[in-house]
């Protein structure tokens, strides 16, 4: 008698096809696997949703004409920025130049910043001027550490320049 006629094993029952039970917990897995995935992104939600995103919207071809605009005053803004560590205070100084490179007098400058991650944390720090022309300086923290959005605005009269950059701040160590 050869081997394969002393194979006795009954492979028409489906559950005891190791095959079948493969897929079977492979399929389990990945429905695991998903339902992690998802409970955690409910529970996680950074709260970025805007509430009057039909409003923001709309006014985008405001925003668009904006930064049109900005692009013909030609302003530049020099910002001296060092790498921030997590609970450390640093000096934060701003230039305001014009077309030609000259120091521009403005009325106002605002350092916005923002966590992506938590809104709660969002804030503003306005800068003093320096008693130059064009120059403002200001100490400025973040407590904690990781991705910020800061944008650099400027104000004179009714004209506004800004611009926007993305830092990541180190641990305090």
């Amino acid at each position: 008698m050869s081997k394969a006629t002393d194979d006795k094993r009954n492979w028409s029952v489906a559950w005891k096809n190791p095959f079948v039970i493969s897929w079977f917990v492979i399929l389990i897995i990945v429905v695991c696997v998903n339902f992690f995935m998802v409970s955690m992104a409910i529970v996680t939600n950074p709260g970025l949703v805007i509430e009057d995103f039909y409003e923001k919207g709309k006014n985008m071809d405001k925003v668009l004409a904006a930064r049109k605009r900005m692009d013909e005053m030609g302003w530049q803004l020099e910002v001296n920025l060092p790498d921030l560590k997590e609970g450390k205070s640093e000096r934060v100084t701003l230039t305001v130049l014009d077309k030609e490179g000259k120091p521009l007098e403005v009325d106002t400058a605002v350092l916005y910043y923002y966590r992506p991650s938590d809104r709660n944390l969002d804030g503003e720090q306005p800068l003093t001027s320096t008693g130059q022309t064009g120059q403002f300086e200001a100490d400025f923290i973040l407590n904690t550490k990781g991705k910020w959005d800061l944008i650099m605005e400027v104000t004179q009269g009714e004209l506004t320049y800004n611009i926007g950059r993305s830092i990541m701040v180190q641990d305090s160590e």
